[in-house]
């Protein structure tokens, strides 16, 4: 396997900087694979015949973190399922650009996959904030004294999100040269 570069690029993932690292290959089909404090990229030699390299690397990172974003929910929505004692209908992850996660009145839960790039606990906050919504669906007081009840420090998750929010609605990888 050839190493392409190491750059100083970062991406976010459960609040943890990783360095890119870009590989080419030429038998190891395109992967994404967390490696220490790495996410290694690799993409086979032929990728840098058949277009913008940049964005393909930029693509696969997205797919990668999706797929992170997508395990990351499933466990976490199990975990307290098992915990409280809710039942859902099902788990998906979007890409909506307001909305960190919803629930609708079938059971259904939907999570904005950016979360995944949040510290683990804001993360952990949405899940408990959607699935509170399993119990009311609104934001009256009964629903936050759940959400209290499951999430304590759910204000300071809220702030969190309030501050940095945006900074995850918007980032998308934009490797070096």
């Amino acid at each position: 396997m050839t190493k392409l570069s190491d750059n100083l690029n970062l991406v976010l993932f459960k609040g943890r900087p990783l360095k890119v690292s870009i590989r080419y290959s030429p038998v190891i089909p395109c992967r994404t694979m967390l490696k220490n404090e790495y996410l290694e990229v690799t993409l086979q030699q032929s990728a840098s015949i058949k277009g913008n390299l940049k964005s393909q690397i930029a693509m696969q990172i997205e797919n990668w973190l999706k797929a992170q974003a997508r395990r990351s929910f499933c466990e976490e929505v199990e975990r307290q399922s098992h915990i409280f004692g809710f039942k859902y209908n099902d788990v998906s992850i979007k890409d909506t650009r307001s909305r960190w996660g919803s629930c609708s009145a079938k059971g259904n839960l939907n999570f904005n996959w950016r979360l995944v790039m949040a510290p683990e606990e804001i993360l952990n906050y949405v899940v408990v904030h959607e699935t509170a919504h399993l119990s009311h669906l609104d934001h009256s007081e009964d629903f936050w004294n759940l959400v209290g009840k499951r999430f304590p420090a759910y204000q300071k998750a809220k702030n969190w999100l309030r501050m940095n929010g945006a900074s995850l609605m918007n980032w998308k990888f934009q490797p070096s040269s």
